[in-house]
């Protein structure tokens, strides 16, 4: 939801070198950004690998002399990188210490627009804020040789897993749905540790058409792949905004987190699966648990609810 960004900063500065620090899950998936010149990495989440590679890290910006930074991620950390980096211009939000010039949150607005909210004070120009991914050739190649046997049916890809289990659409629920999307291609997408899931999903749906490539795509390839579908159906989880990157629409279930939090599929032909509930939102990314027992926010989220959606969407499908 962040890559509006950097395109933005290409507008205000045509010649500007732009370097960008991630955590090491998320690099591969700004490969081919035109906007780029270098993708650094860091590991902030695991303690001992955070001490080995900080002050490395702040040596090699050091080195490079910029002349702003811009923090997505409002955290003590990232204060600290670029203040010992020698960055005299750090942007961030309002929230975040350590910084020379803060920007107002407007927590209104979707992720990819309060990220542009960080340069807009350089600028009067109409910024795009289209997230993009760019996918290889060959990313675009493996993709097709999944498909290849699908041709002439509708291509729905499912992403049933989340790191949340909150926010997971029960698994028999996607069973059930699938038994009932017979007449369509099925792909099921996720991480490695998501391939258990997917395969008991595909064992006990028998469903006629099915690939599991949980496991078996990187970002970009899970991307291509994504760009090659009718519909995605998913959590609401990583694979709502790869697809909403490659511009393939989305139905996303919402249970305990909720639109106004900002990380929603925005495109026209989107739709958030949700049923209104007064306990809802329990928390901003969900939990292990449902804090009253019962989950009904997923749970009251029928498959054959679910399949009346998906033949409506299909027959009102202009494409």
């Amino acid at each position: 939801m962040s890559t509006p960004i950097f395109g933005a900063l290409k507008e205000i500065w045509p010649d500007a070198i732009i370097d960008v620090l991630v955590i090491p899950e998320t690099a591969s998936a700004l490969k081919n950004n035109p906007h780029l010149n270098k993708v650094y990495s860091f590991d902030k989440r695991k303690k001992l690998n955070k001490l080995k590679g900080f002050f490395p890290l702040i040596n090699s910006f050091r080195k490079n002399k910029y002349d702003i930074a811009f923090s997505i991620q409002s955290s003590l950390t990232s204060s600290l990188i670029m203040l010992l980096s020698g960055i005299k211009q750090r942007i961030g939000y309002e929230t975040q210490k350590l910084i020379s010039l803060k920007v107002s949150l407007d927590r209104s607005l979707h992720i990819r627009d309060r990220v542009l909210l960080l340069v807009r004070c350089f600028t009067n120009k109409k910024l795009e804020n289209e997230t993009l991914i760019y996918c290889s050739d060959s990313d675009i190649s493996k993709a097709k040789s999944i498909i290849k046997d699908s041709v002439g049916s509708k291509k729905i890809a499912m992403a049933p897993g989340s790191v949340w289990a909150t926010k997971k659409w029960p698994e028999s629920y996607f069973i059930e749905l699938l038994k009932l999307c017979t007449d369509y291609s099925i792909f099921l997408i996720g991480g490695a540790n998501e391939n258990d899931l997917c395969q008991r999903i595909i064992n006990q749906s028998e469903h006629p058409n099915i690939t599991n490539c949980a496991g078996k795509l990187s970002i970009l390839e899970s991307c291509a792949l994504l760009k090659k579908m009718d519909l995605v159906v998913c959590n609401d989880s990583a694979p709502l905004h790869m697809a909403n990157a490659v511009k393939t629409n989305v139905f996303a279930f919402f249970g305990p987190t909720v639109k106004k939090f900002g990380c929603y599929p925005y495109r026209e032909g989107d739709k958030i699966v949700e049923v209104e509930l007064d306990c809802r939102p329990c928390g901003k990314h969900g939990g292990n648990h449902c804090p009253l027992g019962h989950h009904q926010c997923m749970q009251n989220v029928t498959p054959e609810t679910v399949f009346k959606e998906i033949q409506h969407y299909f027959k009102n499908d202009k494409s």
